[in-house]
């Protein structure tokens, strides 16, 4: 299991995810940043099961799901960083 933290512009985003086949098999997203609606967290980790373990569907994913909510002090970019982190540090 491969877990990695940023710490945001206001926030730590933590994700701790597994990977199987060059695929992710599980992914879980935590901390104390601020993302509205919340659920759009979860409706992201159930996505990016089974996705490609590579940068560009992976920020594909997480742009699909977060274009659409509100972010408070973290970008994008923040969450594509440390999901390919803790898919790294596998």
């Amino acid at each position: 299991m491969g877990i990695c933290e940023l710490k945001a512009k206001k926030g730590l985003i933590r994700v701790s995810s597994q990977q199987e086949g060059g695929k992710i098999k599980s992914i879980s997203i935590t901390g104390d940043f601020m993302v509205f609606p919340e659920d759009v967290i979860w409706e992201m980790e159930k996505g990016l099961i089974g996705l490609d373990i590579n940068e560009k569907s992976i920020k594909e994913a997480v742009k699909k799901y977060l274009s659409i909510a509100e972010l408070k002090g973290s970008t994008i970019d923040d969450f594509v960083e440390v999901i390919m982190c803790s898919l790294k540090g596998e």
